[in-house]
């Protein structure tokens, strides 16, 4: 029996030394020459023992299937799975077929040479060197590169980024869902408000179909409970024609024209697909909050966002909107039950295309608009092309079977002084028992950033000419009450009907530098619109200036706004934020509070707010927190100081978060939220901390027994059954899924530790890791005669190989049992020597240092035939 005990050692360098070997004969995709190794090299008692002849041929890597990274003329094109053959001699050889070829953007040889003849569909291994003059193959084992040479006459031009479609993923059968809910409760004098609501992103996928549903729940003390379904629909991609399909309730996108809901079906070109992505647009909203505030977001009569946040300026650089074309509002409601609201433009602007290049949107379908008594049929259509370098053309046509059309035409121009569309639309509306009303919209947007002075404008201006000119919104409502009511009703027609006559926006972002030194950086944003119907006018505009300095950052921003009624209201928000070590010295901590924050706020008429806060984190970011305290000063009310706290903690399950706030006006608000979601698949049930959206690409990762083990050191993490989810994928691009081996909590050995996957959009893909949960053990070994093992012996349980010798007779294993008997196994002199040892862990073994590596000394293995 031999027992564990603890001692001061370091890990053999088996594994190293061998890998080291391995890295010199792996420098061949098939090696075939002979390598001599002189053995005097090698240093220590029973060095001379070891036979170096069992590696001066062939490719250490056995045959299988490995994951690896290829390269065409030192260019990275593609990770492939691909068998490696044995083809004698020791070596192995990558099996690539002409399909593999096809991937790679190499063309087909005129006379292929078969290396390996195989039946089925994957088709023969190629020798690529006797296919293809001058080519050259080669594999590095230890970096999982191939390496291809080919004249370049054989391969394709590409662009950057292509990935083959054979090579996109459909993933796995799974059902997911994504969720947040947000519970609010005030109290006041004037009573008690609660509401609850909830957001939910599901759905299921079957092979390349994907079934979603987006709704939302809300509950208030004054409204009841409602559910309303936002989308509903089946879809799929169709890469021969680089589109998507969908059928069921989804939004139009208003690239074109305004956003509308339809029930039918669409099916839209897919820019993802192609080399270069244009990546989608949705606006930044930012904000001041006063106290603990729920901030929603509205478009189109639907709630698309809401979230508590503390005190101070707030962010929102993740929503996900219905469509362009349709304002947001932003609505905060403080703490004392107080709002206020803004509208963000959300306005369309055309993407030039590349020469040659089109793209299409076609949807037909009933219309889906709570606000209209009867819901009318539609179809619509665009297409955009790239006509040369500098112009774009692109064209619409919108039908309803109640009497409305519209056609659009429309240019873009790339120029020197930036890129511009302009395009006109036409709009014939027939009004039962009125006549039919024909007019124009015109339309300019411009975009430039100009380079000497990082100075970026995006403008877009909107002008209706005539006053007989209707959008499909407002011609619904018109056509929709004059259907509807009766003469003696109170309805608008086209004189009172308030609609957009025209409209101004403009944004400019400039950042202040000098003589390489920092100054801050400028913005300017503006909006200004008025109507046919009343003559109202509305205008909004904002200056704003930050900058970071030695101390901290600050950040000043004025606001001014006019409403339809003429009503002005003005704002400044001043902000300053302070780490708390350049307050009380030492060094920037990783966890604790670590800033403070002051923010100031007037509107010049009477009304301020000053509000101190300070937030930290969790060294590992999984708990965050903050507390403040603020005093409102106002001429027509009393004088209120409040204090309130914030807390939120990322869990495997999901992530929560909880705010506190009282006033000294007898207010007091809470809330709780949560969000996250998870997956249903073949493994289980997986959660992740993290909510997604519809269209989100996501990935199960599945690691046995790699508990802890951090996604893309992000905050998804391998879980007790060996699974977690992430939604951090592009799709049709290759994606590499890591895993951080410092947050392992059980001793176990990951095969590898990243894998690259290329998923459809929508997907849900499987990424697997190989793991090793045996137990690990260093073993301090000798001979019955007292002679060391050699170096590179291997070790052998049940017989499975579970490790080798290294220097000084240790032996590094991974899979011991708690009893048994191990055989090692080396060559001396041309033939097999072995020698085997019986042991028993004892109760309570002793560990190497502080890991969980199992530590045995003096063991006695015994000679078998020597």
């Amino acid at each position: 029996m031999y027992t564990l005990t603890h001692q001061k050692s370091r890990l053999p360098k088996t594994t190293l030394l061998a890998a080291c070997c391995a890295f010199f004969y792996s420098s061949n995709g098939a090696a075939t020459e002979s390598v001599e190794y002189d053995s005097s090299f090698l240093m220590g008692t029973g060095a001379s023992s070891i036979d170096v002849k069992r590696y001066s041929q062939g490719n250490p890597t056995p045959p299988g299937v490995y994951n690896v990274r290829v390269f065409i003329n030192q260019q990275s094109v593609a990770s492939l799975e691909l068998p490696f053959v044995d083809i004698g001699e020791n070596s192995a050889a990558a099996c690539i077929t002409l399909k593999n070829l096809a991937q790679l953007h190499i063309k087909k040889p005129e006379y292929p040479i078969t290396l390996l003849a195989r039946e089925g569909e994957e088709g023969d291994c190629l020798d690529i060197k006797k296919s293809i003059e001058q080519a050259e193959v080669s594999y590095d084992g230890s970096e999982q590169h191939l390496e291809i040479s080919v004249p370049q006459a054989y391969v394709y031009k590409t662009y950057g980024g292509y990935v083959d479609p054979s090579l996109w993923e459909s993933g796995i059968n799974a059902a997911m869902l994504s969720y947040s809910l947000n519970a609010y409760h005030s109290d006041s004098k004037n009573g008690n408000r609660d509401s609850i609501y909830g957001a939910f992103n599901t759905g299921l996928n079957l092979g390349a179909w994907h079934l979603r549903a987006r709704g939302n729940y809300n509950w208030s003390q004054d409204n009841g409970n409602s559910f309303d379904f936002q989308d509903r629909y089946l879809q799929r991609d169709i890469p021969a024609i680089r589109s998507q399909v969908i059928v069921g309730d989804a939004y139009t996108t208003g690239e074109t024209f305004d956003s509308v809901n339809v029930r039918g079906m669409r099916l839209y070109s897919d820019s993802r697909m192609l080399p270069s992505a244009l990546a989608s647009y949705a606006p930044i909203i930012r904000g001041v909050a006063n106290s603990n505030a729920k901030v929603t977001v509205t478009q189109n009569g639907y709630k698309i966002y809401e979230s508590t946040v503390p005190p101070g300026e707030f962010v929102i650089d993740d929503l996900s909107p219905s469509g362009f074309g349709s304002e947001l509002v932003i609505t905060i409601e403080e703490a004392d039950g107080s709002k206020r609201s803004f509208t963000q433009p959300f306005s369309s602007v055309v993407q030039l295309q590349r020469p040659g290049v089109g793209r299409w949107d076609i949807s037909a379908g009933q219309i889906i608009d709570d606000s209209l008594r009867h819901e009318p049929n539609m179809a619509q259509a665009s297409f955009y092309y790239g006509f040369n370098n500098l112009f774009t053309g692109y064209t619409g046509v919108q039908i309803t079977d109640n009497d409305y059309m519209s056609g659009l035409l429309g240019l873009g121009i790339n120029t020197s002084i930036g890129a511009f569309a302009v395009d006109i639309t036409h709009a014939r509306t027939e009004i039962p028992d009125d006549k039919t009303y024909q007019g124009q919209s015109y339309r300019i947007t411009w975009n430039k950033l100009i380079e000497a002075t990082s100075t970026s404008f995006n403008l877009a201006a909107y002008r209706y000419s005539t006053e007989d000119y209707l959008g499909l919104h407002d011609a619904l409502a018109l056509i929709d009450d004059a259907n509807h009511l009766s003469v003696n009703d109170d309805k608008d027609t086209i004189r009172t009907y308030s609609r957009m006559k025209n409209q101004f926006t403009v944004s400019v972002n400039q950042p202040l530098s000098f003589a390489y030194e920092d100054y801050g950086s400028l913005f300017l944003s503006g909006s200004w619109t008025n109507y046919w119907a009343g003559n109202n006018n509305r205008t909004e505009y904002n200056v704003g200036y930050s900058k970071s300095v030695s101390w901290g950052n600050f950040s000043v921003n004025l606001q001014r706004s006019w409403n339809e009624d003429g009503n002005k209201d003005d704002a400044m928000y001043l902000n300053v934020s302070v780490p708390l070590e350049n307050i009380f010295g030492g060094k920037r901590k990783s966890s604790g509070f670590r800033n403070l924050s002051t923010q100031f706020n007037t509107d010049f008429n009477g009304s301020h707010q000053l509000n101190v806060s300070s937030s930290g984190n969790s060294e590992d970011n999984l708990i965050g927190y903050s507390v403040n305290t603020g005093y409102n000063l106002d001429k027509e009310s009393e004088n209120v100081a409040s204090v309130g706290g914030y807390l939120s903690y990322d869990s495997t399950w999901g992530g929560f978060s909880a705010s506190a706030s009282a006033s000294t006006d007898n207010r007091q608000q809470y809330s709780v939220s949560t969000d996250g979601g998870f997956v249903l698949h073949s493994g289980g049930l997986t959660f992740t901390n993290n909510s997604f959206g519809s269209n989100d690409t996501l990935v199960v990762i599945k690691a046995p027994g790699a508990k802890g083990a951090r996604v893309n050191n992000g905050t998804d993490e391998i879980d007790r059954w060996g699974y977690a989810v992430s939604s951090s994928l592009s799709p049709y691009r290759e994606n590499r899924v890591g895993l951080n081996i410092e947050t392992l909590e059980n001793d176990v050995e990951l095969k590898s530790t990243s894998a690259t996957t290329v998923p459809r959009s929508g997907s849900i893909i499987l990424a697997s890791f190989e793991t090793d949960q045996g137990r690990s053990a260093v073993l301090n070994i000798s001979t019955s005669n007292g002679k060391p093992i050699p170096f590179a012996a291997e070790v052998y349980q049940d017989e499975i190989m579970i490790g080798s010798m290294g220097q000084g007779g240790q032996a590094f294993v991974r899979g011991i049992n708690d009893s048994g008997e191990l055989i090692i196994r080396w060559f001396e002199d041309s033939r097999t020597i072995n020698c085997k040892l019986h042991y028993q862990l004892p109760a309570q073994p002793e560990t190497l240092g502080s890991t969980n590596t199992l530590l045995l000394n003096n063991l006695i293995c015994k000679l078998v035939n020597h």
